[in-house]
């Protein structure tokens, strides 16, 4: 949200976009749902190091890790996919409300600065862990970008890449395999359709992070990685905005 909007919602709130109640906040959330939605919570949940899903303890893998480990070697996620995410995301990727956005990603930079360490506080180089070279949004099938207009995973890269100065690459990767949705699919449907769904362009360094808004299965992200590695890359990480909970994990 520009400097503009932000001062027309200082002077005129507008509702939260959760509960309603009127919000002077550039997120466009009150303070409470806002504290909701941060990662930056007492609580903050153990999360898979490979693929950020919930876990009990914290660096533990998970069972579906250790059994198939994925392509990419790490992931973030701001948050687990619940009902406020799922609302909030929904209508920035299908209704083109791009205010929205604004609460999606401060738990997101929480995350990422809780994994790798906020270069800005003077740590060495050792002390930080391998932050990545470039990020790469997610490549939506033409068909597709056509009829929604933009593709997300830009957006949502862009944002990370102005915060955390760190070059996009939106051309490196193109998509060209089925335009078919993958939500709804089972894993393994994914994994049929996304074989061979993505072609590297461009010659890319060391350590890549795939931006996403949220990983479900992980299938899109580990057929990526997969190309990625192909061409040449030695470490990928994948960084979303949410993470779908393992089926029976309800997140509170």
């Amino acid at each position: 949200m520009n400097r503009l909007a932000g001062l027309t919602r200082f002077l005129v709130p507008s509702p939260c976009y959760l509960c309603g109640t009127p919000s002077v906040e550039d997120n466009g959330l009150c303070a409470r749902c806002a504290s909701d939605l941060s990662a930056d919570k007492r609580t903050v949940p153990h999360r898979c190091p490979r693929c950020a899903i919930r876990v009990s303890e914290a660096g533990q893998r998970c069972a579906a890790c250790l059994q198939h480990p994925p392509h990419f070697d790490f992931a973030v996620a701001g948050q687990d996919f619940n009902a406020a995410s799922r609302y909030l995301i929904h209508q920035f990727k299908y209704r083109k409300d791009p205010g929205v956005l604004n609460a999606l990603m401060q738990p997101l930079f929480l995350s990422i600065e809780q994994a790798y360490g906020r270069r800005q506080d003077g740590l060495t180089n050792n002390q930080l862990k391998d932050w990545p070279d470039v990020l790469i949004p997610m490549p939506i099938h033409p068909e597709r970008r056509q009829v929604r207009g933009f593709n997300q995973a830009r957006l949502i890269a862009d944002r990370i890449g102005r915060r955390f100065d760190l070059p996009v690459h939106g051309k490196a990767v193109v998509r060209s395999g089925s335009s078919e949705s993958q939500s709804g699919l089972s894993a393994i449907d994914r994994r049929k359709s996304l074989k061979n769904a993505f072609e590297v362009r461009q010659a890319l360094p060391r350590h890549v992070v795939i931006v996403d808004d949220v990983m479900t299965t992980g299938s899109s992200a580990d057929a990526l990685a997969h190309a990625l590695k192909r061409s040449g890359v030695r470490m990928v990480s994948v960084w979303v905005l949410a993470r779908t909970p393992a089926p029976g994990d309800i997140p509170h």
